[in-house]
């Protein structure tokens, strides 16, 4: 019985840390996205701002 309990107590902080894994992974995914779109839309106002008005 003991054995069992530390197995299933094995597998459920496995599954934690799979979870936290994808989570992680997913908030890294994100906030790299917001910094490229950030970098992008910044380099395109500067552009624009430079730019001769007509």
């Amino acid at each position: 019985m003991k054995f069992a309990f530390i197995r299933c107590r094995v597998i459920f902080i496995m599954q934690i840390s799979f979870f936290a894994k994808v989570v992680l992974f997913l908030t890294l995914y994100c906030i790299s996205d917001l910094s490229i779109k950030n970098n992008i839309l910044r380099k395109v106002m500067n552009r624009a701002n430079r730019a001769k008005k007509i």
